[in-house]
């Protein structure tokens, strides 16, 4: 009797140890060597399994000893034991990995605020500073004009005036780009509609905007962010891609905000996404986009274009 019970709890016991070591396989990543340990257990189990029918089959035949049963259920519990503080292990290491991606997301998200905030100090220095100098001198030499009377001289005043007026325009479009006010004051739905407008007719390329946001606004951080995404994305199709066709997409759900952009070029190898380098900006979108905590799905092959899929969480 006391034989059957320590088989019974061996077999169980072991069992749930097979189990609990299977459920971990995925943990390590279908790690070869964990997955060879789980077999050794549900082989295991197994033998206890049918050293249990033997005994029931074939009772008075039976060799096993008290002493062997109940050592059987021992190692079967010191196994399960340790599965379960193995899986605690685990847990421990998952709760770690998370909360280095945490601070991963933390530091990235400092550093691109700082960015930002570089940026509009910048672009507000040469608005506010150097723009009222140039505007100056252009009124002076406007003046200067009126008072010269030859036509050579006044040619050259005049030239020199149209100078001033592009670095003025230069100016403007450098400090916009540096930090959008559009984007400060009326979101980003404007902002991108506002960066493909200036494209005009510098590329023959058609750029269709679908949106469900309207005028809605987000978090700072979001709308800069997806942005700089969008801005970055179009400027490698028109570099790299060689497409006639852009298509964004910019979708809020319940919780989430998501960017779909496609285009019909000659698309690239993926394998570059996972060099080092990670060409044609992409390493500072998966930046961007991690400091929020979002995820990128890229998707090309060649001659089939581009597909880029952005989540990120609204808070």
């Amino acid at each position: 009797m006391f034989i059957k019970i320590a088989l019974i709890l061996s077999v169980i016991l072991q069992f749930l140890a097979a189990i609990i070591a299977i459920s971990l396989i995925r943990r390590t990543k279908y790690n070869v060597s964990w997955m060879l340990i789980s077999s050794g257990f549900i082989l295991l189990a197994i033998q206890r399994y049918t050293e249990l029918i033997d005994l029931l089959d074939f009772p008075m035949h039976s060799r096993k000893t008290i002493w062997e049963s109940w050592l059987s259920f021992s190692i079967a519990l010191l196994l399960l034991v340790g599965v379960i503080f193995i899986k605690r292990i685990f847990k421990w290491l998952q709760q770690i990995d998370n909360l280095r991606k945490q601070n991963e997301a933390r530091v990235l998200s400092a550093i691109l605020k700082t960015e930002e905030s570089e940026r509009l100090k910048f672009a507000k220095e040469l608005h506010d500073g150097l723009g009222p100098i140039l505007s100056s001198v252009k009124m002076s030499i406007s003046a200067l004009s009126r008072s010269i009377t030859r036509e050579n001289d006044r040619k050259i005043v005049e030239n020199t005036a149209k100078l001033i007026e592009e670095s003025l325009l230069s100016l403007k479009e450098i400090s916009n780009k540096l930090s959008p006010h559009i984007l400060n004051n009326f979101g980003l739905l404007k902002a991108i509609e506002s960066f493909i407008s200036k494209l005009g007719n510098a590329s023959d390329i058609q750029i269709d905007l679908l949106n469900n946001i309207e005028n809605k606004r987000f978090d700072y951080d979001i709308e800069v962010v997806l942005y700089r995404v969008v801005c970055e994305l179009i400027a490698n199709t028109l570099k790299h891609s060689g497409a006639n066709h852009i298509s964004i997409e910019i979708m809020e759900t319940e919780n989430m905000i998501k960017l779909i952009y496609t285009d019909n070029g000659i698309g690239f190898d993926e394998q570059i996404l996972d060099g080092q380098n990670k060409g044609m900006g992409y390493s500072n979108i998966r930046s961007r986009i991690k400091s929020l905590d979002g995820s990128m799905l890229v998707k090309t092959f060649s001659n089939e274009g581009v597909w880029v899929n952005v989540s990120i969480k609204i808070k």
